[in-house]
C-alpha cells in the first residue's frame, strides 16, 4: 500500500474511530497489517492484540471490515451465468481476499438464473477436496 494510500486509511479509521489523525495506535495497526488483503483479513484476536487497541475499538474495526466486505459482494438476485467471465464478476470480491481454496456449487434454473450458491469445501492453501455425493447433497437442499 502507498504512503498516501495509508494515510487515506489513517484519516478514516481516525474519523470512524473519533481518534487523533496522529494517533500511534492505528498507525500500529497499518504496520502490522500493511496490505489490504492482510488488513482485510485481520481476525477480532489480532486487532485485539495490537497495543493501544483494547477489545471496543477492536469490535469497531472489525464491525468495519465486514461492512466493507458486504458492500462489495455483488448482489446475486437476478443473475444471470452465460460465462466464466460472469461467474469471476459474481465472486471476485467474496474471495479476492480468501488464503484458502472454496469449492463452491453456483445452481442454476433452465433459463441459467442463479438460484443459490453454497460453499462445499475449504480446502488447503491450493486445494479443496470435495466428494461427489456433498455436491448431489447441496442440490437437493432447494426441493
Amino acid at each position: 500500500m502507498c504512503s498516501e494510500q495509508k494515510e487515506d486509511i489513517i484519516k478514516l479509521l481516525a474519523q470512524i474511530l473519533r481518534d487523533k489523525h496522529d494517533n500511534d495506535e492505528i498507525g500500529n495497526l497499518l504496520d502490522i497489517f500493511p496490505t489490504r488483503a492482510e488488513l482485510i483479513n485481520a481476525s477480532e484476536q489480532q486487532l485485539t492484540s495490537i497495543k493501544g487497541i483494547g477489545k471496543k475499538k477492536a469490535l469497531q474495526i472489525y464491525a468495519l471490515i465486514q461492512l466493507a466486505k458486504s458492500i462489495t459482494i455483488q448482489d446475486q438476485k437476478n443473475c444471470i451465468i452465460r460465462t466464466p467471465q460472469d461467474v469471476f464478476k459474481l465472486l471476485e470480491a467474496e474471495l479476492c481476499h480468501e488464503q484458502k481454496e472454496h469449492f463452491i456449487c453456483l445452481f442454476l434454473n433452465t433459463k441459467n438464473s442463479l438460484i443459490f450458491k453454497e460453499v462445499i469445501s475449504i480446502g488447503s492453501l491450493n486445494a479443496a477436496i470435495v466428494h461427489p455425493r456433498e455436491v448431489f447433497h447441496a442440490s437437493h437442499k432447494t426441493l
